[in-house]
Order: structure tokens, then sequence, then C-alpha cells
């Protein structure tokens, strides 16, 4: 299956939707997708999340990886965006 092309500010909103889902996420602050053509995960993009101090860093790492992993099998960055 092909997967859809998403600018960035838009793949921002669903990673930010997507971990204020899980418990303990309410305390990320931010997502920030860059381009990034790597090979081997077959994706064109990266994912950092900011949090806040106080945040179970075990619980949010959990949620950033089902994530990207959820997300990098639908979606790959618009080219030019």
């Amino acid at each position: 299956m092909a997967k859809e092309f998403i600018v960035k500010p838009e793949l921002e909103r669903l990673a930010m939707q997507e971990l204020r889902a899980f418990p303990d996420c309410e305390y990320v602050t931010d997502v920030a997708i860059e381009y990034q053509l790597d090979r081997v995960l077959k994706t064109n993009w990266t994912m950092q999340v900011f949090t806040r101090e106080g945040a179970s860093m075990k619980r949010i790492q959990y949620a950033i990886n089902t994530t990207r992993h959820k997300l990098r099998h639908r979606y790959d960055l618009r080219p030019g965006s």
C-alpha cells in the first residue's frame, strides 16, 4: 500500500493528537517534524518531541515509539513542505 503524502504542519498536528491520547502525555508540549531520508525505515521524516518537567519519560518514550511507528507506515512528507 502506498503512503499518503502530507505537509509538515498536518503531520505535526496528527503526531501531537496521537501522543496526547496516551496516559501521562499531557506533559508533551510540542512536536517537530523534520525531513530526513531513511532508506532502512523507508521514510522521509523524523520526529522530535518536547516535554515539560515532571514527565514520566518511560511512558512518553513508549508513546513516541508507538506514534512514530503508526505514522511512518501511513505518511511521507510532501516534497517541498
